[in-house]
């Protein structure tokens, strides 16, 4: 690789004008400086990062330690999100995947120090509490659909409680007032907070839920349709059904969709189906469209790559809203005797 030292000679000039010019330094010459980027491009050469750090200017570098980002195709729109914000302010994204290990966290974090980032953004797949351990020193940080117990850096994360509330009110809007809901895994933070919007939501519409219908999925260790059926068989047990149910995903809702077809129940004739997360390979897909509220990944990615490199770094949460998606799954609950 060239070096300043192969530059110099080139143009004909000493290394200290060369450093100058990597300087933007308007004592040298018009005339000058033009000869000296001349050979710089003859010799493709550029300026390593460790040079611009060692005179003070920018890396033009952020990082994102992702904890098995890249491989969950949904959640991957984050990572969209912060590359759109670098593209416009001319930064270059480095991502780090930990793959769920706290010493490849820490090891990252080590490394992105060395190179100087401007900013490093950890970011998880799931809505979740984390812990930092590592030491950041001076370099800004940001957590996005991630957050800490006792904030210390900004927090940018989905408002599950909000998408509860926003997936409920699309049937109730409906007229549908017997609604079952087959939710996430118990202890989710997502979960939990779902439950919150739910049971607000009811309570405004003045809807008493009928709590055997509130049905929580699998253990983290299962996958998350392994009881899938018997929940369905469940709800369906007594002369007594739900008109409408809620999914803790778009996945879920697509199989629960494909159970009750089987089962010559139809959607959303019989019964109306929402999911969550508008996971767009699928709620566009099906047909009839699913009826689905929004996880704002994209969103959140933008959210947290503006305030990493911004001055608007404060110890906040920000909430960003979980909107319903009004598709062809919801219809108005179907008349007794029809």
């Amino acid at each position: 690789m060239s070096t300043i030292h192969d530059v110099a000679e080139k143009a004909g000039v000493s290394i200290k004008t060369v450093s100058r010019v990597l300087n933007d330094a308007s004592s040298v010459s018009e005339k000058t400086r033009k000869r000296i980027e001349q050979a710089m491009q003859a010799l493709d050469f550029a300026p390593s990062a460790a040079a611009r750090m060692l005179r003070g200017r920018p890396t033009d570098l952020v990082a994102v330690i992702a904890d098995r980002l890249t491989t969950t195709p949904d959640s991957s729109e984050i990572i969209k999100g912060i590359q759109s914000v670098c593209e416009d302010l001319g930064k270059m994204l480095i991502i780090g995947e930990t793959g769920g290990q706290p010493q490849v966290a820490s090891r990252l974090v080590a490394d992105m120090r060395t190179r100087r980032v401007e900013a490093i953004i950890f970011a998880t797949t799931f809505h979740r509490v984390v812990t930092v351990n590592e030491t950041l020193g001076q370099t800004p940080a940001v957590l996005a659909n991630c957050f800490e117990e006792t904030p210390r850096f900004a927090q940018v994360v989905p408002d599950d409680e909000g998408g509860g509330y926003a997936a409920v009110e699309a049937v109730l809007r409906a007229g549908h007032r017997k609604i079952a809901f087959l939710q996430l895994t118990d202890g989710m933070v997502a979960t939990t907070l779902r439950m919150q919007g739910f049971r607000h939501a009811m309570r405004d519409y003045g809807v008493q839920p009928n709590e055997a219908w509130l049905l929580h999925g699998t253990t983290p260790d299962e996958d998350e349709f392994t009881h899938l059926k018997d929940r369905l068989d469940r709800l369906f047990a007594t002369d007594e059904r739900p008109t409408a149910i809620l999914c803790g995903n778009d996945k879920m809702a697509i199989r629960v969709i494909f159970t009750l077809q089987r089962r010559g129940i139809r959607v959303p004739e019989d019964i109306s189906v929402v999911g969550f997360d508008d996971f767009r390979l699928l709620s566009e897909a099906s047909d009839p469209g699913l009826t689905t509220v929004t996880l704002p990944y994209r969103e959140i990615g933008a959210i947290a790559a503006r305030r990493a490199l911004g001055a608007d770094r404060d110890a906040t949460v920000l909430r960003v809203p979980c909107c319903a998606v009004l598709r062809g799954t919801v219809t108005p609950p179907r008349k007794v005797g029809k």
